[in-house]
């Protein structure tokens, strides 16, 4: 069975924390890509590839800018952990939910699945993904509790 995470970036991997930690030592809040991402949000990601061995798929609104490539680069070149082997159809960015389930329709097979987001609003997501959606704070994304909560997920502990 394949395992996939959907991922959003802002709120998920760009976190308010970080950036008034970059901003109080007086560093960049950007790189060549865009914001930069929390060291602590990429080492949970690193936790859940590692331990889960899922594919990513990004359902973050920088894929409208960036597109499949761009974000692979980007990928490489932050060393980012795991492997991007998708992004969401360009739908309607306010309901995720339909783009993901447009991605798992137009990828068939056995998949077990994770939602990694911030969005505030439950209907930003289908009624069948609420048992896949882990919601993160904006203020600190991935923390190690939601890590471990979307590996048992994945791993259908």
């Amino acid at each position: 069975m394949r395992k996939i995470l959907f991922l959003d970036f802002d709120g998920v991997m760009v976190t308010d924390r970080y950036h008034e930690h970059l901003t109080a030592i007086g560093q960049s809040l950007r790189d060549n890509y865009g914001a930069k991402f929390d060291p602590v949000c990429v080492e949970n990601l690193r936790h859940i590839i590692d331990s889960t061995d899922a594919g990513i798929v990004v359902t973050s609104t920088w894929k409208m800018t960036m597109g499949q490539d761009g974000i692979r680069q980007m990928w490489d070149d932050r060393h980012l952990p795991g492997k991007v082997i998708g992004v969401t159809p360009d739908i309607d960015p306010i309901h995720r939910g339909n783009e993901i389930d447009a991605w798992l329709d137009a990828n068939p097979g056995t998949v077990r699945y994770a939602i990694i987001d911030d969005a505030p609003l439950v209907d930003f997501f289908n009624e069948n993904q609420m048992e896949h959606l882990f919601r993160v704070n904006e203020c600190t994304g991935i923390d190690e509790d939601t890590a471990q909560s979307v590996i048992n997920h994945l791993c259908n502990r």
